[in-house]
Formats: structure tokens, sequence, C-alpha cells
């Protein structure tokens, strides 16, 4: 299924809550919310698989921020740590 991203929005700081919705519906459509929201790798995933999946998503996320919020998370390479930083913002 392809998704048409055009409509997301950019995260700006004042935003977060309609931004935090819409990205999670997209992350569970492009099959990206594992990272996210799992307390654990999944069975069946080898480290490199799952720190993989962690950089790939957390890129894709920050494409969805702002620069000055993408100041904040630039570092992150853990897709939860990330999230939770955004949502302390």
């Amino acid at each position: 299924m392809e998704v048409n991203t055009t409509r997301m929005l950019t995260l700006n700081g004042s935003n977060y809550a309609l931004w935090k919705s819409k990205m999670k519906d997209l992350l569970y459509v492009k099959n990206f919310h594992e990272p996210v929201f799992a307390t654990e790798k999944p069975t069946g995933k080898t480290d490199d698989e799952w720190n993989l999946l962690h950089r790939q998503v957390c890129g894709y996320i920050q494409q969805w921020v702002d620069d000055n919020v993408l100041n904040h998370i630039s570092g992150e390479k853990h897709t939860k740590s990330l999230w939770d930083k955004l949502e302390q913002l």
C-alpha cells in the first residue's frame, strides 16, 4: 500500500499532540512501529537487523521535525529514546 506522506505535518514544538497522532498512524502504515512501541526485540530479528531498523525509523521520524526540534534529537540512535525526548519537548 502506497502512502501519501505529503500531508504529514512537521513537528514544530507547538503541535505535538496532532503530530504524534499522525506520526503513530504513519509508523504503523510503514511497518516502522516496532522499535517505537515494542518493549523488547522481536523474536526472529538479529541484533544487527534490530539496530538497523532503529536507525531507519529514527531517520524517518527526523524527516518530519522542524530544525529547531531536530537540534534536540539529532544524536539519538534508539527510537524509543527519540520518541520520549520528543514527548518532553
